[in-house]
C-alpha cells in the first residue's frame, strides 16, 4: 500500500563447516529492541544510520563506519536513532569456542571470560577487519580454516584486552610445527579444521596461528593453499583437467582454484600450461 514502509531485510548467513559463527545482516533497518543478552561474543559494524548503543551507564552514539564489541551475558540495546532506519551487520560467535581458541583446554564451565578492550569503536581499521571477515562469509567460497584464521586474528588485534601474550609461549616447538605440516600434507585434500591442527600440535588454536607464522611466515591455511597449488603444477603437467585438479586437491570449484592459483603464481593454471616454452633440444654429439 502505498506509504507503508518496505519490509525490513534481516538476513542470517551460516556457514556448514563454521557451527560457532553466525551472520546477521539487517538493511533499512526500523526495528527497535528491549534491552538483552546474548551467550555469545557479538561483533557488529554499522553500515547506514544512526543509532544509540546502550549498556549499564553507557549511551553512545553510533554511525556509519563505527563498530560495537560485546561479551556474553552483557545487557543492551542497540536501537535506530529517531526511528530512522539503519543498516549494520553483527558477528556471533559461540563463547565456548571462544575460550577455547585462546585458553587450551579450558571447558566452556571452567574458562575464564574473555575480557574484551572495549565496547565501542570509531576506528576504521577495526571496521574493515569485520568487514572482511562479513564479506567472506557472504561470499561462502572461503574455507573454514581460512575464516576461523581472519576471526580469531581480528579478535586478538582489536577486541581483547592485551595480556602480555600471558598465554602464549616463546620459542618454536619443532615437534608440534612438525606434526601440523605432517598433518597438512598427508591431507591436503580435506578441509581440515583449525581444531585438528591445534590438536596435533597440542597448543590452543590462536597460538598456532602466531607460532606457525612465526616459523614458517604464513598461516597454516596459507601453507596448505601452497602446498595445493604446488601439486597443482605437477597434476596439470602430467595432464589432469582444471576441474579434476579442483577436485582432486579439495578447492570448493575450479574457479576458486583458478583465482588462488593467479594470486600466488601471477598466472592462470590455463597460461601456465600453455604458455610453456619447450626446452631447446640437445645438440647431436
Amino acid at each position: 500500500m502505498p506509504g507503508m514502509p518496505k519490509p525490513t531485510a534481516h538476513h542470517f548467513v551460516r556457514h556448514p563447516q563454521l557451527p560457532h559463527v553466525e551472520l546477521r545482516m539487517a538493511t533499512g533497518s526500523r526495528d527497535c529492541y528491549q534491552t538483552h543478552t546474548h551467550d555469545e561474543y557479538s561483533f557488529g559494524a554499522i553500515d547506514a544510520g544512526q543509532a544509540v548503543f546502550t549498556h549499564g551507564e553507557q549511551r553512545t552514539a553510533l554511525r556509519p563506519g563505527m563498530t560495537v564489541l560485546m561479551e556474553p551475558g552483557m545487557a543492551h540495546a542497540c536501537n535506530p536513532d529517531d526511528q530512522q532506519a539503519w543498516s549494520y551487520r553483527m558477528l556471533f560467535v559461540d563463547a565456548q569456542w571462544l575460550h577455547r581458541s585462546f585458553l587450551p583446554f579450558a571447558s566452556g564451565d571452567q574458562a575464564h571470560r574473555l575480557k574484551l578492550a572495549l565496547h565501542s569503536s570509531d576506528a576504521t581499521t577495526v571496521y574493515q577487519a569485520l568487514s572482511r571477515i562479513a564479506d567472506v562469509l557472504v561470499d561462502g567460497t572461503s574455507d573454514a580454516l581460512e575464516v576461523d584464521e581472519m576471526l580469531l586474528t581480528f579478535i586478538a588485534q582489536h577486541a581483547l584486552v592485551p595480556r602480555g601474550d600471558a598465554t602464549l609461549s616463546d620459542g618454536a616447538d619443532d615437534a608440534a610445527l612438525g606434526a601440523v605440516r605432517a598433518l597438512i600434507g598427508a591431507q591436503l585434500d580435506a578441509n581440515l579444521s583449525l581444531e585438528q591442527l591445534a590438536q596435533a600440535s597440542g597448543w590452543s588454536e590462536f597460538h598456532l596461528i602466531r607460532k606457525f607464522k612465526q616459523a614458517f611466515g604464513q598461516t597454516p591455511h596459507a601453507f596448505l593453499i601452497d602446498r595445493r597449488l604446488n601439486l597443482a603444477k605437477k597434476l596439470l603437467k602430467q595432464g589432469l583437467g582444471l576441474t579434476e585438479v579442483a577436485h582432486e586437491l579439495g578447492f570448493a570449484d575450479q574457479a576458486h582454484f583458478q583465482r588462488h592459483f593467479k594470486k600466488r603464481h601471477a598466472t592462470t593454471p590455463k597460461n601456465y600450461l600453455g604458455g610453456a616454452t619447450p626446452a631447446p633440444s640437445a645438440p647431436d654429439q
